[in-house]
């Protein structure tokens, strides 16, 4: 029997073919989902020509991927898409669109019977003929619910998770704990509203070291900035930039880390915008030491039980001093947060099996 096709457009220009299935709207996951439906996964890179291929897990789990050409339009992959006659098409927008499909316009030529999806990531900005008609919209947090300004029903409410097979606590030989590389690691893209000065500043103050993990990009402007403002002040020996890491490393990366830390700022998109670096942490077993303006009244803390929130330089020093000491058993607590609140079974495969079979 034919499986439905799920078509999942990733309308990014990517720098290498991992990157794909790296962190993208957990695209890499979706071979979970291979065994009741044909999934293909398409994006641009920086090729002459199309590019295909197969990924496949040891445990028999599959999805196709295509790169078109990083000249490849919205359209020309929209056009491409339409020749493979899928059955379901999953969009997920470029970062530098608005953040929601709030303006999203019906291609005139669409295919009758194809069931159009967005993600929260992206709209259809500057094709006027673009998607007026989609049939659902998938967010991540109740808050974005009304944001969607479009008719209620067609607004579904998804928790991230994290692949437990790449996001995992590291075990070790009894009585042998992490080699720790690092005391605080801040995983952030390498942009200004980041805040990553506000981090440096803080650790500066202190004696502990931080791992900067950023988005991969030693060209960007930013990521200059950054790299000036630690060699200026001399944090070198306390302060490492990393770049871009393999989902396939992570929880090695990040076992070399003790505590998960994030600036006192308010987020743009409160609840929203920390939040799948914060379940891949949490998934990791990892102790949270965050702003209190932007993680207060959050499910991804519970003060006391698997980190703190802090306010001042003060109170960041105080709860540092306490995670540094119990870090195993705050860890521990965090972990099991992530398996009460955002489990991977439940948020991922379980909910597209019900998902897209309804849209069928």
């Amino acid at each position: 029997m034919k499986k439905p096709k799920i078509i999942k457009l990733i309308d990014y220009v990517f720098q290498n073919r991992e990157q794909l299935t790296e962190a993208r709207d957990d695209s890499n996951s979706m071979r979970y989902l291979g065994g009741d439906f044909d999934i293909e996964i398409i994006g641009r890179l920086n090729i002459s020509h199309m590019y295909m291929s197969t990924v496949r897990d040891g445990e028999g789990n599959s999805y196709d991927v295509t790169f078109l050409p990083a000249s490849s339009s919205t359209s020309d992959m929209i056009n491409y898409i339409f020749t493979q006659n899928p059955d379901i098409i999953h969009m997920h927008g470029n970062h530098g669109w608005p953040q929601y499909p709030i303006y999203a316009n019906h291609f005139s030529d669409w295919m009758t019977d194809t069931k159009l999806v967005f993600s929260p990531a992206g709209t259809s900005c500057g094709n006027e003929s673009f998607l007026r008609n989609f049939d659902k919209v998938i967010v991540n947090h109740t808050l974005q619910v009304a944001r969607m300004k479009c008719e209620p029903e067609k607004v579904i409410v998804r928790k991230r998770t994290a692949d437990p097979s790449v996001f995992y606590p590291v075990a070790y030989p009894e009585g042998q704990g992490p080699n720790s590389d690092f005391d605080f690691v801040y995983v952030a893209a390498f942009v200004p509203q980041k805040r990553i000065d506000l981090m440096i500043d803080m650790v500066a103050k202190t004696k502990y070291s931080m791992a900067i993990l950023g988005d991969f990009s030693r060209t960007a402007e930013h990521y200059a900035q950054i790299s000036f403002q630690i060699s200026r002040r001399g944090l070198y020996n306390q302060i490492s930039l990393c770049d871009f890491i393999p989902q396939t490393r992570m929880s090695d990366f990040l076992s070399t880390c003790k505590i998960w830390i994030w600036p006192n700022i308010k987020p743009e998109n409160p609840e929203t915008t920390t939040n799948r670096s914060v379940i891949e942490a949490l998934a990791c077993g990892m102790p949270m030491l965050v702003g209190e303006r932007a993680f207060r009244n959050t499910e991804f803390i519970q003060p006391g039980y698997n980190g703190y929130l802090y306010s001042d330089q003060g109170s960041f020093e105080r709860y540092a001093k306490v995670l540094m000491e119990f870090y195993e058993v705050f860890g521990e607590n965090s972990h099991k947060l992530y398996k009460a609140q955002f489990g991977f079974q439940e948020n991922f495969v379980d909910f597209y099996k019900r998902f897209y079979s309804s849209l069928l």
